[in-house]
């Protein structure tokens, strides 16, 4: 797989990660961290499936993301990080439910924009 690609699909883990991690936060509700209820937080946090599933997608997205690193340039290749931004708005809003703003459109636009001037 070429250094775009492994990029991409790196990237990708990484926003499905989050989103994953956003529907094991909705499940935990309120943690404070404070004081006894640090252990009690963290011990709910270690239990809940959707932030160990995914953590796990972080971590395979970091270590694709240590591959990349061996192809590609850096500077051409964080740009394209971008992108999860644009991932993540669409798994939101199909998984989460959350709006499709038209400000989010002209985001995700001026964001293709810059990651296609910076790589071509």
């Amino acid at each position: 797989m070429k250094g775009i690609s492994l990029a991409l699909v790196s990237i990708a883990l990484g926003a499905v990660g989050q989103v994953i991690l956003k529907l094991g936060a909705d499940k935990l509700g309120n943690l404070s961290f404070a004081g006894r209820a640090l252990v009690s937080d963290l011990l709910r946090i270690i239990k809940t499936p959707e932030i160990i599933f995914g953590m796990l997608f972080f971590g395979f997205s970091s270590l694709l993301w240590i591959k990349v690193l061996t192809r590609m340039d850096l500077s051409r290749a964080y740009p394209l990080v971008s992108i999860s931004y644009i991932i993540v708005a669409v798994l939101s809003y199909l998984i989460l439910r959350e709006q499709f703003t038209v400000q989010k459109i002209i985001g995700i636009a001026v964001i293709i924009t810059g990651v296609i001037v910076l790589n071509y």
